[in-house]
């Protein structure tokens, strides 16, 4: 009993508590009428759903990913209707490995990018001075603003 007491106390003045990571930041639109929070961490929204015609990388307002995703698909269906046998099946794959790879990539990076299209736009992160959304904005490559 008296060995636990010892450990607890040892680790609790071996090292002050880290500070959390924000589960998002909150961007204010420069009007100050409306806001938006831009997760940290993955963007599962557009991993499983961006290959639906990009829609959610419009609402994002990425709309060169979308296009890409657009594109994609024109060149899927494109495939499928001029390619013969073998070549269709070769570019289906290479197609599949295109669009598993670009969800794979705006998964992870999707939210940081969310948040640079906000700022080029104007808007603004709120609470920028806290340590925590300060160390997020700059893994996110986003300047601070305010």
């Amino acid at each position: 009993m008296r060995n636990a007491a010892r450990d607890t106390r040892r680790r609790s003045a071996a090292a002050p508590p880290a500070e959390a990571a924000p589960a998002g930041v909150m961007f204010l639109h420069p009007s100050g009428k409306r806001a938006k929070r831009v997760k940290a961490g993955f963007a599962w929204d557009l991993f499983l759903f961006s290959g639906a015609l990009g829609v959610p990388l419009f609402l994002r307002g990425l709309t060169g990913w979308g296009a890409a995703v657009l594109a994609l698909w024109v060149v899927d269906l494109a495939l499928g209707r001029l390619a013969p046998g073998l070549g269709r099946l070769a570019g289906q794959v290479g197609l599949f490995a295109s669009f598993l790879a670009l969800q794979l990539y705006l998964g992870w990076a999707g939210n940081a990018l969310t948040a640079r299209a906000y700022r080029a736009r104007g808007w603004t992160p709120e609470h920028s001075r806290d340590p925590a959304v300060r160390r997020t904005l700059e893994r996110w490559g986003v300047s601070e603003g305010r």
